[in-house]
């Protein structure tokens, strides 16, 4: 009985050694992943700035033969690309997307600016566009407003890149242009997209933003989303326009931002070893450092076509400016009292006949020159096509308007304004009126008091006398968090806001700059 056992468990065990065998035999031994070399060049917040210059605007043409040179490289941008310049503005971003288009770009993120000709106008240029816009949590009436995601196959490496725009651009968009959209979490979005590339067999996963490394306005900011959302290996920046001269890796995700203005190319390089990832390093390409290479010829004829088109119209002269007037950031319009500021809201008043008028501080988008002064520079200097609105408020809503005008000001240690911290769009420039501001006051209990031209103070709690107040439409409907006024009726929608400056200019050649005193710091 014995010997017998022996031997069936001796026959048991080999006839299992012998399916076991045969079962391995079945399956294949997997294939190793890639092993490659590839490049993500970017750029970020461009503004229309696709043509070089001699100074530090590298140019489209340019950098769509760097593009060309580099092989295994995938060219991206992080969003506001199609806005801020005449060869921008004069078909509504149509130029712009045609010369991405021919220079080679994959794929862009929606940046915020992207709506500035409104959202029907937006789907149009999508549609023209030979590469993806990518904007995975904007949600239109609950369902994905463009697209999501794309994989891209260079050298044998998939690579998958997703979209995301900030959170605030619900309140950065005019309100009628974004009905019905939804800027959904960035943090959720991104972990959904992670495992879906991923699954999709993606070797490198890019999240392709336009949300800001450092505080603008609100919203994530990646590094917020490279700790919570480890999954990603690169992030590609925009929206703050922050120079980051070899990115920054947090929590093991590289994040690469490129400043703005086309001055930098970004370049991130990526190592991969059977489809593990070795190395990713970031660095930036200069305006000097793009000398080196000839503009690429197709993009280069492409773009001077555009531009002899565009000259006739550009150079016709509206007036004089007896001095030159400085449209700076931070420190400047969007931080403090400025000439230029003053200039435009002066412009939007008279050309509305009210009151009193504001101008935020982030409408006004280039210097405006000495000299004889152009249609063109007029457009560089407004170039959003807002309008003129006109509604009546009472004192205490002008008040809780100049409240959100200085609601972003930061006190630094030294508790003096500090600049870059503070910078924000919403920052407001009067006209008709001065006001007095304590930024050590808490938010909403800063304005300590306003005084219309004729020395008239007015009660702050006043919620019964009128005042005919014109700004802008994007002011006036709501964006930039000026939520206090949307609800208000209009009286009037009048002319472009770039025609009332280019009329102020013609009507008081040559124009000189306002004098100082309009708003007062505590």
């Amino acid at each position: 009985m014995r010997k017998r056992n022996m031997r069936s468990i001796l026959c048991i065990a080999v006839i299992l050694a012998l399916v076991a065998t045969a079962f391995t035999g079945c399956v294949p031994t997997p294939e190793p992943g890639p092993t490659a070399e590839i490049i993500l060049l970017h750029t970020n917040d461009i503004h229309g700035r696709v043509a070089g210059n001699d100074t530090d605007v590298i140019g489209i043409d340019r950098i769509a033969a760097i593009h060309a040179g580099l092989p295994n490289s995938i060219l991206l941008d992080a969003g506001d690309a199609m806005h801020g310049l005449p060869i921008a503005t004069l078909l509504r971003g149509a130029d712009i997307v045609a010369l991405m288009g021919e220079a080679g770009y994959a794929a862009m993120a929606v940046g915020n600016h992207e709506f500035n000709y409104g959202w029907e106008r937006l789907r149009e240029l999508r549609d023209m566009a030979g590469f993806p816009f990518l904007a995975s949590n904007m949600k239109k009436d609950g369902a994905l407003a463009l697209d999501d995601t794309v994989l891209i196959e260079v050298d044998g490496v998939t690579v998958g890149v997703f979209g995301l725009i900030t959170e605030d651009a619900a309140h950065l968009v005019m309100p009628a242009y974004i009905d019905g959209m939804a800027f959904e979490d960035t943090v959720a979005e991104a972990k959904a997209k992670v495992d879906a590339l991923r699954g999709q067999g993606a070797y490198v996963v890019v999240a392709l933003c336009h949300m800001g490394y450092v505080p603008t306005e609100g919203g994530t900011l990646t590094p917020e989303l490279a700790k919570a959302v480890p999954g990603i290996d690169v992030i590609i920046d925009g929206h703050s326009h922050t120079v980051l001269e070899q990115g920054v890796t947090e929590n093991g995700v590289l994040i690469a931002q490129a400043g703005d203005n086309g001055k930098h190319l970004g370049k991130v390089t990526i190592a991969l070893e059977d489809g593990k990832i070795t190395s990713k390093t970031a660095a930036l390409i200069d305006y000097e450092q793009a000398q080196a290479t000839a503009p690429d010829e197709a993009v280069a004829a492409r773009l001077a076509a555009i531009l002899a088109e565009q000259e006739e119209i550009l150079k016709e002269p509206v007036g004089e400016s007896a001095v030159a007037m400085s449209a700076a950031r931070a420190p400047g319009l969007r931080t403090q009292e400025m000439p230029f500021g003053s200039f435009v809201a002066d412009a939007y008043r008279e050309a509305a006949g009210t009151h009193i008028a504001v101008a935020n501080g982030g409408d006004i988008r280039a210097d405006l020159k000495a000299g004889t002064v152009t249609k063109g520079d007029i457009v560089s200097v407004l170039p959003f096509g807002n309008t003129l609105m006109v509604k009546t408020v009472t004192p205490a809503q002008l008040r809780a308007v100049l409240e959100n005008g200085v609601s972003g000001v930061v006190l630094g240690a030294d508790d003096k304004i500090d600049h870059e911290q503070s910078a924000q769009g919403r920052f407001l420039h009067p006209s008709g009126f001065r006001f007095t501001y304590d930024p050590a006051a808490p938010v909403g209990q800063r304005i300590v008091s306003i005084t219309l031209d004729d020395g008239l103070e007015l009660p702050l709690d006043d919620t019964a006398t009128p005042l005919r107040l014109a700004g802008t439409n994007y002011v006036m409907t709501g964006g930039d968090a000026y939520t206090m006024l949307g609800g208000i009726p209009v009286d009037q929608e009048l002319c472009a806001a770039d025609e009332a400056l280019a009329a102020y200019i013609a009507a008081h050649s040559p124009a000189v700059a306002p004098e100082a005193g309009r708003i007062t710091v505590l």
